[in-house]
């Protein structure tokens, strides 16, 4: 039996060279991305030669590149028994298309790009619902909308905004897979400085939170669900930095606060280090909106607004988030970024001791004596937000304070098992 199959392979193998039909050998996906990437920028290359650069040579082609993707897609569809691995090496073969193929536009014709987004929106869309539970996917396809979106450019993109902002509203009120969070993000990026764009992006924005609040109710649910925390609130950091005014006057914001006091107990890094990037940013964008008022910008009433309603929040919800860094500092809560690079600890604590120091102050001694700090470290630790210091005194400052509680607590424990 193995004889006979052996000569079977001998056979096929020997059909195959000699060009008489036979098994065509199958590459593996990730060699033939490589080799789709490189026939992308060879054909790119190409049409950028004007005597090339026709609209009936791009049409030529592009049918010729995409066309069996998406027959091979349309199938994977429609075809009950395909599984989902088809369809996402159907979505890696695109995204490598929009991602390495940049052909020129005539500007009196559709731009290519957005020829192969629209011609494989619904395929994409049935898609999502068929396997709404896979995050993989999720992943893939909106990885594709990144690419897409950067591939052409925001202007070329805008009139696609809608229907990609309406699709991960609906995708993630059905899966509640992250992905469709960090592609909301992508678009923030990339629309998010617009004026027109603002209101929908917003819309998009609350939408999307209604959803995630509905799964994250407890510590135990974002426990289970780390990567929505993650990119819930590297979301709402990247909001703020690009569209904060109509977060900064809404009731969500104190929402935000409230979910991000749950998501500092969370004992994973990334969804931490998300949390604490929102914070941070929040903080950043009252130091902004301070300088903006006292510097008299001719849009100061709305300034003057969005002060009022960040200080209203962080009035209200300041000494618990204090707290929650202090007892991280102290070793009750995780610690995974204390003072290096942005979203950690001794950043928050520096720019809130610029905003409202006194505050702050009060904050801090609340949190040191509920949570029992040593007297000497209480004291020392408190000095630390005199505004004597420069930032990197500061953090020294706050790494002491760590060392201190860290040596405390081992001397307590150590104490405390020499008793038994």
């Amino acid at each position: 039996e193995q004889q006979q199959q052996q000569q079977q392979q001998q056979q096929q193998q020997q059909q195959h060279a000699d060009g008489s039909g036979g098994p065509v050998a199958v590459l593996d996906l990730r060699d033939e991305l490589e080799i789709l990437e490189g026939v992308c920028k060879a054909v790119s290359r190409q049409l950028q030669d004007a005597s090339t650069s026709s609209p009936e040579a791009t049409s030529s082609y592009l049918t010729r590149i995409v066309q069996p993707i998406g027959a091979r897609l349309t199938a994977c569809i429609s075809d009950p028994n395909s599984n989902v691995r088809q369809v996402m090496s159907e979505v890696d073969r695109l995204t490598v298309i929009v991602r390495y193929l940049h052909v020129p536009s005539s500007g009196t014709t559709t731009h290519p790009t957005v020829e192969i987004i629209t011609s494989s929106w619904s395929l994409l869309d049935a898609a999502t619902k068929r396997f709404s539970q896979d995050t993989l996917l999720a992943e893939k396809i909106c990885r594709f909308h990144k690419h897409a979106l950067r591939g052409c450019g925001p202007v070329v993109y805008a009139p696609l905004l809608e229907s990609l902002i309406k699709q991960l509203e609906s995708s993630f009120q059905t899966s509640l897979q992250s992905p469709y969070l960090y592609c909301a993000s992508i678009c923030i990026t990339e629309f998010g400085r617009d004026p027109a764009y603002v209101p929908r992006l917003f819309e998009m924005i609350v939408a999307l939170s209604n959803s995630a609040f509905g799964l994250l109710k407890s510590l135990e649910d974002l426990t289970a669900h780390p990567d929505v925390v993650e990119e819930l609130f590297y979301l709402m950091g990247r909001v703020i930095s690009y569209c904060p005014e109509p977060l900064v006057v809404h009731p969500l914001l104190r929402s935000l606060f409230q979910c991000a006091l749950v998501g500092m107990q969370l004992d994973h890094r990334d969804a931490n280090r998300g949390t604490l990037n929102f914070l941070e940013n929040t903080v950043s964008y009252g130091l902004t909106l301070r300088d903006f008022v006292m510097a008299g910008t001719s849009d100061s009433a709305v300034r003057l607004e969005c002060k009022a309603a960040l200080e209203s929040t962080i009035r209200a919800e300041g000494q618990a988030i204090v707290t929650n860094l202090a007892r991280a500092l102290m070793g009750d809560l995780p610690a995974y970024s204390i003072d290096v690079g942005s979203a950690c600890i001794a950043g928050i604590l520096w720019k809130l001791n610029l905003l409202c120091p006194d505050l702050l102050r009060q904050w801090i001694n609340t949190a040191l004596i509920s949570n029992n700090a040593p007297d000497r470290t209480h004291t020392d630790f408190l000095g630390s937000f005199d505004g004597g210091l420069t930032r990197d005194e500061f953090n020294g400052a706050i790494r002491a304070f760590v060392s201190t509680c860290d040596r405390h607590r081992k001397l307590k424990q150590g104490s405390g098992s020499r008793q038994q």
